[in-house]
C-alpha cells in the first residue's frame, strides 16, 4: 500500500515551481507556498522531508495545513483530480474532502464526483475509528492493519477477540510503571502536601497560618517547574516539524504555561474551602485531592497550550511576544503575602468572596490576553 509520504513525494516531484519556469517544486518551496495559502510563515523544508519519509505526520487537527498542501500540489500541476486528492488523504488516514473544500481547491467539482454527505460521514467515521484505536493502543496504522489481517486469517469467526488480544499483548509488552509515571505521582503528592495546609481554613493561630502560606508559596514555585519538566517537547512531532524541539524559549514558555494552569487550578478550588469555612464545616480531604489534581491537570494543559498559541500567533517564539504572562509566575508569592496580611479580611464572607473574584478575574484577563499578531 502506498503511504502518504510516498504519494506526497510523487505529487511534489510532478509539480512545477510557479515562480521558476520548468523547475521541479522543492521541499523548501512547497513549505513556503503552504505558508502563502495559510497567511503565515509556512513550514520548513525539513518538515516536508520528514512528511515524505514518514518520520512525522501532519496532525488531523491541522486540517488547514492539509487543505493548503493539497491546493498547492494541484495548482503546481502535480495533483490533478479530486479522486487523486481523496486517495492522497486516505493514504494518511485522513478524511476525504467535502464538496465545499473540493470546490475551493478545484474550482468546480468534476461531474460525477459530487459525494453524498452520508459517504463523507462514513469516511470521517472510519478515519476517526482507526485513529482512536491507534492512539488508544499506541500502534501505527501499518501495525494495526497487520494485526487485523493476521486476526482475520487465523482461527474461526469472530476475529475481533483475537485482534483485541493481540493489541492488549502489544500494550502489556510495552507497558511498565515508567520512571515518568512515578515522577507524575511524586509531583501530585508534592502538590498535595504543599497546598493542602492553605486550604484548611480557619487556621488555629498565626504560626500555623504562616507555615501554611509559606508552603503554598513554595508549591507555586516548585510544582509548575516539575510539571514543565515532565512535558517532553523534544520528542513532540509538532515541534520537530517546526524545528523548535530544542528551543530554550519553548522550554521557558512550557514552564510559564504550567505556572498559569497550576495557579488557575488553585484559584478555582480555593473559594470552595473559603465557603466551607464560612459555613463552619470541617475540612475535607476530597477538596484537597481535587485541588491538587485540578492544579496538575490545568498545569499540564497550560504547559502544552501556551507555547503552541504563541507559535500560532507569530510563527515564532520570542521573549517579547509573551513577556506579560511571566507576571503569573509571581502570582503565588504575591497572593501568599496578601493572604497572610489580610487573612482575617478573607474570612469575612462578602469581602473575602469579592477579593477572590477580583483575583480570578485578574488571572483570566492576563491569561486570555491575545497579543496583537504581526508578521515579519
Amino acid at each position: 500500500m502506498t503511504t502518504f509520504g510516498e504519494m506526497l513525494r510523487a505529487f511534489r516531484q510532478a509539480s512545477n515551481d510557479p515562480d521558476r519556469l520548468n523547475k521541479r517544486l522543492s521541499q523548501e518551496r512547497l513549505g513556503e507556498l503552504i505558508g502563502d495559502k495559510m497567511d503565515d510563515g509556512g513550514v520548513t523544508g525539513a518538515a516536508v522531508s520528514d512528511w515524505e519519509r514518514g518520520k512525522s505526520k501532519i496532525s488531523a487537527e491541522d486540517w488547514n495545513v492539509l487543505i493548503a498542501l493539497t491546493q498547492v500540489l494541484h495548482q503546481c500541476g502535480g495533483l490533478h483530480t479530486l479522486a487523486e486528492a481523496n486517495e492522497f488523504l486516505r493514504s494518511g488516514n485522513y478524511r476525504i474532502l467535502t464538496n465545499d473544500e473540493a470546490g475551493k481547491i478545484f474550482g468546480e467539482i468534476p461531474e460525477g464526483s459530487n459525494f453524498e454527505e452520508s459517504v463523507i460521514k462514513k469516511e470521517i467515521s472510519k478515519a476517526n475509528n482507526l485513529s482512536l484505536i491507534e492512539n488508544l493502543f499506541s500502534v501505527s496504522e501499518a501495525e494495526l492493519r497487520t494485526i487485523i489481517a493476521k486476526a482475520q486469517e487465523e482461527g474461526p469467526d469472530p476475529w475481533w477477540p483475537r485482534m483485541l488480544a493481540a493489541l492488549m499483548r502489544k500494550v502489556t509488552d510495552r507497558f511498565s510503571i515508567s520512571f515518568i509515571t512515578i515522577l507524575w505521582v511524586w509531583t501530585w503528592l508534592i502538590a498535595w502536601w504543599l497546598i493542602d495546609p492553605s486550604l484548611r481554613l480557619p487556621f488555629a493561630n498565626q504560626d500555623v497560618a504562616f507555615r501554611a502560606i509559606a508552603w503554598y508559596i513554595a508549591g507555586t514555585l516548585i510544582v509548575p517547574l516539575m510539571i514543565g519538566a515532565l512535558v517532553n517537547t523534544q520528542e513532540n512531532a509538532y515541534w520537530k516539524e517546526n524545528g523548535m524541539e530544542k528551543s530554550v524559549l519553548l522550554r521557558l514558555y512550557t514552564y510559564q504555561g504550567a505556572g498559569i494552569g497550576f495557579n488557575l487550578g488553585y484559584f478555582f478550588i480555593f473559594p470552595i474551602s473559603l465557603a466551607r469555612a464560612y459555613l463552619g464545616l470541617e475540612p475535607t480531604v476530597w477538596v484537597e485531592i481535587i485541588a491538587a489534581t485540578t492544579g496538575l491537570i490545568l498545569g499540564n494543559m497550560g504547559a502544552r497550550v501556551v507555547p503552541h498559541n504563541l507559535w500560532r500567533a507569530y510563527r515564532r517564539l520570542k521573549l517579547s511576544d509573551g513577556a506579560i504572562f511571566f507576571v503569573v509566575a509571581l502570582l503565588g508569592p504575591i497572593w501568599g503575602l496578601f493572604f497572610f496580611e489580610f487573612y482575617s479580611t478573607l474570612l469575612t464572607p462578602v469581602t473575602g468572596l469579592l477579593i477572590i473574584l477580583l483575583a480570578v478575574t485578574f488571572i483570566v484577563i492576563i491569561t486570555t490576553r491575545r497579543p496583537k499578531s504581526h508578521d515579519k
